[in-house]
């Protein structure tokens, strides 16, 4: 590299001569904080420059440059993507799971333009992969597969398992366009009363990894969701695969304490 190259920005806020190689903090990290103040800057879903670029432009060896984009990929601010490079992760939406509402409220609160995409609509048998708190009297559940994306990222995959005496009420166009919860009190007038949910993490299930851009995970986040209906009528339960950097879950909790009782300490929880 000649020396007029020296004081040359490339883009990324660093010149060559800002890296203290023998410096106390690692050349990597060096360019991982550099990095992270470029990317909190750039549009969710930008690709940033290859790995050959980052070389050429910093001076520095491949395995360095690596290791900082690994340490970006780890806090959760860049996702790799086989075959198309390395891009800043979208917004991390919030699941809450204080009320029974759709799960496209989660990214319309976080302010996020997402896609939903209608993977499978079909009628099954009902067989292990079907909730087994699902009842259905003639053994068919009608399973409707979804996809949610944003920024060309794939967020989430639901799979929904109803039973038939509520399925045959649901159409692929109602499928298509509206939340399961919407779909059921529309065609059923059936009141959704609770839920029941449960989230674990489980393995990626095969027919759904690549979908949901998992291969490399060896576990991801699952939660599955029992909605009920007067005296107790399961009404449909769903199951809802994660990618572990694009989500978050959480809940708003209160202690069993009431007013003028002492609530429990936190060293006694």
């Amino acid at each position: 590299m000649g020396s007029s190259m020296v004081n040359e920005d490339y883009g990324f806020g660093l010149k060559r001569e800002a890296l203290q190689r023998d410096g106390p903090v690692a050349v990597y990290q060096q360019v991982a904080d550099v990095l992270t103040d470029h990317i909190s800057r750039l549009e969710p879903g930008s690709r940033i420059p290859t790995e050959e670029t980052l070389m050429d432009a910093y001076g520095i060896s491949r395995t360095t440059v690596r290791k900082a984009i690994e340490r970006l990929v780890v806090k959760g601010l860049l996702v790799r993507r086989q075959g198309k490079g390395t891009f800043v992760m979208a917004q991390r939406p919030v699941k809450m799971l204080n009320r029974l509402a759709p799960f496209m409220e989660t990214f319309t609160a976080a302010g996020m333009k997402t896609v939903k995409g209608l993977i499978e609509y079909k009628w099954m048998e009902k067989d292990d992969s079907v909730p087994a708190k699902l009842v259905s009297d003639d053994n068919l559940v009608l399973v409707i597969r979804r996809s949610y994306s944003s920024a060309g990222w794939p967020y989430a995959i639901a799979e929904i398992f109803i039973p038939s005496h509520i399925g045959r009420h649901i159409s692929l166009a109602d499928a298509e366009r509206n939340s399961i919860y919407q779909v059921i009190q529309d065609r059923t007038l059936k009141p959704l009363q609770r839920a029941e949910i449960t989230v674990t993490m489980h393995s990626p299930p095969e027919h759904l990894a690549d979908a949901l851009n998992v291969r490399g995970f060896a576990m991801v986040p699952r939660l599955e969701r029992t909605t009920l209906g007067d005296h107790g009528e399961v009404l449909e339960c769903t199951v809802t695969y994660f990618h572990p950097k694009g989500f978050e879950i959480r809940a708003e909790v209160a202690t069993d304490a009431s007013p003028g009782q002492e609530s429990a300490s936190p060293a006694a929880v």
